[in-house]
């Protein structure tokens, strides 16, 4: 069972399963497929199609594929022969995306591979006011709640590392 073996997964988990590995012939454990209604994902770039060039750093290409639908903002929308995937990218197929939405900077806070990095200072100050609920409410206040992308941005970015 490796990683759950005597653990109280096993106790609590009536999902979980003890197979023998057709493999190796140990036992280990297995829980059925997740599969989310939607997955929202933010992708490098796409084309007219709807197919995207994503990280290859993230697990966004499993979350597409594992959910009945798929929502992709991407930075930009390319020419198809521009759609190719660079080191540290992968494309994911449009039958497997229901919606395209272009949204640059669209990955603010976090950064998106090959664009911009991760804005740290921004993030810091988002865990700070999240410790607490009215810390948090404030948070939305000033950057989120009633505010255009314009403002947001205004508010909000930051130098990038």
């Amino acid at each position: 069972m490796l990683g759950f073996a005597g653990t109280d997964y096993e106790k609590v988990r009536e999902d979980f399963r003890s197979v023998k590995d057709p493999y190796s012939g140990n036992e280990i454990s297995v829980v059925p497929a997740i599969r989310p209604d939607w997955a929202a994902i933010h992708a490098i770039r796409a084309d007219e199609m709807g197919n995207v060039v994503c990280s290859a750093l993230e697990s966004d290409r499993l979350a597409v594929l594992a959910a009945k639908r798929a929502i992709v903002t991407v930075e930009e929308v390319v020419p198809p022969e521009k759609l190719v995937a660079r080191p540290g990218e992968i494309f994911l197929s449009a039958l497997h995306i229901d919606l395209v939405v272009v949204t640059p900077r669209g990955a603010h806070p976090a950064g998106c591979v090959h664009c911009y990095g991760i804005d740290r200072a921004h993030v810091e100050e988002y865990l700070a006011a999240a410790k607490t609920p009215e810390g948090f409410m404030e948070y939305l206040s000033r950057f989120i709640l009633g505010k255009t992308e314009e403002e947001y941005f205004g508010l909000a970015l930051r130098k990038v590392v």
